[in-house]
């Protein structure tokens, strides 16, 4: 009887302890949905500001692996006069916005645009 007594004590507590860590992935699961839930509706109030925070908090992590070459890089001869330096800096500047465009879908100039006192229009930089 003690033995019978001890095994059934034994499943209860198996049991109990199944239903009390299924409880608790239920919960956090339901947490995280609302989680979810709650970041959507912000994302969907605020639209491209919102996207736009994302997109400004993964630029630093897309320049750290695009620039993660050169880091490797012990030298760079830059070949030809001021004016190729620029054009060939200005066309770099350039091909920012459509890189941000292709790798996320938010069209950079268009969200600058909306920023009171934002230009998107390009910059001219002397080089001496």
């Amino acid at each position: 009887t003690q033995t019978v007594q001890s095994a059934k004590a034994e499943s209860e507590k198996i049991r109990l302890i199944g239903t009390a860590e299924a409880a608790a992935i239920v919960s956090i699961g339901k947490a995280d949905a609302e989680r979810m839930r709650q970041k959507a509706a912000v994302y969907k109030q605020y639209g491209d500001a919102a996207i736009m925070s994302l997109v400004l908090e993964a630029l630093p992590k897309i320049a750290a692996e695009v620039s993660a070459p050169l880091a490797k890089t012990e030298e760079i001869v830059l070949i030809g006069g001021p004016d190729n330096t620029t054009a060939e800096i200005t066309r770099l500047v350039g091909q920012i916005p459509p890189a941000v465009n292709a790798l996320t879908g938010v069209n950079l100039s268009k969200v600058l645009g909306k920023i009171p006192g934002a230009s998107t229009q390009p910059v001219t930089a002397a080089v001496k």
